[in-house]
C-alpha cells in the first residue's frame, strides 16, 4: 500500500469497503495525523525525547501532520505547538503519551512511551497501568505499550529516530524490548553506526513494551495478512495469551516464515523479564514444544536472528529436511552431520545411481561417495570438471532437498593464492545455478 499524501490516506479510509481492504490496525501504522505529547522547545536525547518522535517522521517525510503537544510551547522544531491534545483542531489517529484528553480527543490509537508501571513490580503502579487500559477501552482507544518505543513503519513515515533507513523492505519484526528492536534494525540494515552485511530493509517494526492492551498476536496477525511484509521477526519475553499466540503463529507460518528470539529462557532471565516488561517468561521446554508445533524457527541470539532472516531473505525454502552434506575433510563432514540432525534435519543415503556414477571420478583412496561427502581430492585432482558433475548429480538425486557445502578456504589459497579462491568461488556460484537446490556455503577461513 503506498501512500503519497494525506488525501490519499483518506480516500483510502473513507472509500467504500474499507473493513473488508485493510483492518484495524491500518491507522497505527498508516497515521493521517500524529500528536506528540511531552515534545519539548529544548530538544530531546537519541530514542529517549518526544522529539526524537517529530525528528524520525520528518526524516522518512511522513504525509499527514504532526502536533507537538506542550502547555508551555508555542513552537517545537518549527511546528506549532498545542497546549493539550483537546486543543488540536484535526482528527487524531495517533498520540504518543497520553490518554485522559485522548479520550476526550476520539484519538483512535496511543503509544504509551513512558515506564514505571507494572514492570516495577509494585502493585499500585500495575493498578494504575490496569486504570488506564480501562479508560481507554471505555473511550475506544488502542494502547500500545506502555514501556514500548512504538512503531517504525517507513512507508507510512513513522520512526522513533532519525537514524533508521527511509526506504521500507519486507521484514516485519515484533518486539517487547525497544532497546533489541532498534538494534535490530539497525544492525541489520546496511545504514547504521557501522557496516553491515544484512542489508535489511524493514515493513513495519513494532516495540509494544509491557503489552498492556495490544499484544504480540494483534501485531503478527496484522503483518501476516500485510502484503509489503514477506519474513516476519520476533523478540519476545513473555505471553499474556499464550493460546492466542499459538494459533494466530500457526496460522501464519503455512505462508509466511516466523523466526522468534525468546528472552528470559533461563531462570535468571525470567526474573529479569518481569522487571523488564512486567512478563512472566514461562518454561523454556514450553516455548520449544510451542515452536515445534506451530512451525516458529527458535534462535537463541541476535546474531542468529539475523543470519536465519538473511537465510530465508536470500534462500528459496528446501522442499523437504533431506540434505547432502560436501566437506573438505571427514570430522568437518562427521561433526556437521550432527549439527545438521540435532537441528531437526535428516542427512540421507545418496541413490545407488548417485553414487555409482560419483564412484566414477571420485578416488576411492582419502574419499567418500556416501553422504556426508568427503571429496576434498577429487576436487583438487578433477578440478572444475568434478564440482560440476556432483552438483548435476545431486540435482537429479531424489533424496537430497538442500546442500550443504563445507570447504577450508585456506587451503585453496594456500594452493593457489587469493586468485585460486576467487576463481574457486566464482565457479562454486555456477554450478549452485545448476543444483537448483538451496546451498548453505560455509567457508572456513583457517589461520590464514
Amino acid at each position: 500500500m503506498a501512500v503519497e499524501s494525506p488525501r490519499e490516506l483518506d480516500s483510502l479510509w473513507s472509500a467504500s469497503g474499507h473493513e473488508e481492504a485493510f483492518t484495524d490496525l491500518d491507522h497505527l501504522f498508516y497515521p493521517r495525523n500524529i500528536a506528540v505529547v511531552g515534545a519539548s522547545p529544548k530538544g530531546g536525547g537519541f530514542m529517549w525525547g518526544g522529539n526524537s518522535f517529530i525528528e524520525g517522521s520528518i526524516k522518512l517525510n511522513f504525509k499527514g501532520k504532526i502536533f507537538p503537544v506542550n502547555p508551555k510551547a508555542d513552537n517545537i522544531l518549527g511546528i506549532k505547538a498545542y497546549k493539550s491534545v483537546r486543543d488540536i483542531p484535526d482528527e487524531v489517529d495517533l498520540a504518543i503519551f497520553s490518554v485522559k484528553d485522548c479520550v476526550a480527543k476520539g484519538v483512535k490509537f496511543v503509544h504509551l512511551f513512558t515506564a514505571g508501571f507494572s514492570e516495577t513490580g509494585r502493585e499500585e503502579y500495575a493498578e494504575i497501568e490496569k486504570e488506564l487500559v480501562a479508560l481507554a477501552r471505555e473511550g475506544g482507544i488502542r494502547l500500545i505499550g506502555p514501556n514500548c518505543m512504538g512503531i517504525y513503519c517507513p512507508e507510512g513515515g513513522l520512526a522513533w529516530t532519525n537514524e533508521f533507513p527511509r526506504r521500507p523492505g519486507s521484514i516485519g519484526f515484533v518486539s517487547q524490548s525497544g532497546q533489541l528492536a532498534g538494534h535490530f534494525v539497525i544492525e541489520g540494515s546496511a545504514y547504521g553506526f557501522r557496516y553491515s552485511t544484512y542489508g535489511f530493509r524493514y515493513s513495519k517494526v513494532v516495540s509494544y513494551g509491557n503489552a498492556s492492551d495490544l499484544q504480540s498476536h494483534d501485531f503478527l496477525k496484522y503483518l501476516a495478512q500485510d502484503e509489503n511484509t514477506k519474513i516476519i521477526g520476533a523478540y519476545i519475553e513473555g505471553l499474556k495469551d499464550g493460546r492466542a499466540f499459538f494459533e494466530e503463529a500457526k496460522s501464519i507460518t503455512r505462508e509466511k516464515p516466523i523466526v522468534a528470539w525468546k528472552g528470559g529462557e533461563t531462570e535468571g532471565g525470567s526474573r529479569a523479564t518481569q522487571s523488564h516488561t512486567g512478563s512472566l517468561a514461562g518454561s523454556y521446554k514450553i516455548w520449544r514444544a510451542l515452536c515445534r508445533q506451530s512451525g516458529i524457527i527458535p534462535v537463541i541470539s541476535m546474531e542468529e536472528l539475523l543470519t536465519t532472516l538473511a537465510a530465508l531473505q536470500k534462500l528459496p525454502l528446501p522442499q523437504g529436511t533431506n540434505v547432502a552434506i560436501l566437506g573438505g575433510a571427514g570430522g568437518g563432514s562427521v561433526t556437521m552431520t550432527d549439527a545438521a540432525e540435532r537441528e531437526g534435519l535428516k542427512v540421507p543415503h545418496l541413490s545407488e545411481k548417485t553414487i555409482r556414477a560419483l564412484e566414477e571420478f571420485v578416488p576411492l583412496q582419502g574419499s567418500s561417495v556416501k553422504n556426508p561427502l568427503d571429496m576434498m581430492g577429487a576436487f583438487f585432482r578433477g578440478g572444475q570438471d568434478a564440482l560440476i558433475k556432483t552438483f548435476t548429480l545431486l540435482k537429479d538425486d531424489p533424496n537430497i532437498d538442500a546442500l550443504i557445502f563445507l570447504q577450508m578456504a585456506e587451503m585453496y589459497v594456500r594452493r593457489g593464492g587469493r586468485a585460486f579462491l576467487d576463481a574457486f568461488i566464482k565457479h562454486l556460484l555456477e554450478c549452485i545455478k545448476v543444483l537448483e537446490k538451496p546451498t548453505f556455503i560455509v567457508l572456513e577461513g583457517g589461520r590464514g
